[in-house]
């Protein structure tokens, strides 16, 4: 079941209105004919835009957490030395990770409290929501991937499909990563931001848990290096990490 369509028209085709650079994508057979007729990556970046800016004008949170996200993620693979082709993947695809909270309610979406068990289940569809408004994009498995399973757990106990360890893309392990700790460090309506060492601290707590062990521990030395230029993300100065 799809939720509060709204600006999105997700199934079975996908129009998208952002504004004065209007890109539409119909159909998912003649958006993928145009994606290949057009070169493909300038086309598939510009759309990837404007859905960021449709998401970020139903939510801005979200969007501003999408783009955070990407950004981290972006240099967490550079400081792993991942191919220029994983970093390609990450780009597109990160930015649209939470593209399906567009298909949950405002009520939902924006609830000022924690959700009920029932409002919980819901917001865990948008994974699959996600899936279904990028299926006309053409975009690559390594990419899909990314909108699908970014809330798989290490321990088999996240969603849509409760993956473990390696069953989940590497990718994906990545920005799971990258998203909770963005999540964490950011203030919601429920909770105030975890303090960044706590939000290391959790990190850490959660290594071999909700989190690949060996994934985690790269993270924490990316974010406590003294060069690291990641901790700007969150308007800190380098040494208030190392306190």
């Amino acid at each position: 079941m799809i939720y509060g369509k709204g600006v999105l028209e997700i199934i079975p085709g996908l129009k998208i209105l952002p504004g004065p650079e209007s890109v539409a994508v119909h159909h998912p057979d003649n958006g993928s004919r145009a994606l290949r007729e057009m070169g493909g990556s300038v086309f598939l970046q510009e759309t990837v835009n404007a859905l960021l800016r449709t998401l970020a004008a139903r939510d801005p949170y979200t969007g501003q957490h999408s783009t955070r996200v990407t950004e981290v993620s972006l240099a967490f693979a550079r400081f792993l030395g991942l191919s220029a082709d994983d970093l390609e993947a990450l780009r597109h695809a990160t930015y649209l990770h939470d593209i399906g909270k567009i298909g949950i309610s405002d009520t939902i979406l924006r609830k000022p409290g924690r959700l009920t068990p029932e409002e919980r289940e819901i917001i865990e569809t948008h994974p699959l929501i996600g899936e279904k408004i990028v299926e006309p994009l053409g975009l690559r498995m390594e990419e899909k991937n990314i909108i699908l399973h970014h809330h798989e757990r290490w321990d088999g106990g996240g969603y849509p499909n409760g993956l473990a360890r390696e069953e989940i893309p590497f990718l994906c392990r990545l920005v799971a990563l990258v998203d909770c700790f963005d999540a964490l460090t950011s203030d919601r309506p429920y909770r105030s931001r975890f303090p960044f060492p706590d939000a290391l601290a959790e990190i850490e707590t959660q290594a071999g848990r909700q989190f690949d062990p060996h994934l985690a521990r790269k993270f924490l030395e990316l974010m406590t290096s003294p060069i690291s230029k990641v901790v700007e993300q969150y308007h800190l100065p380098a040494a208030a990490v190392r306190k």
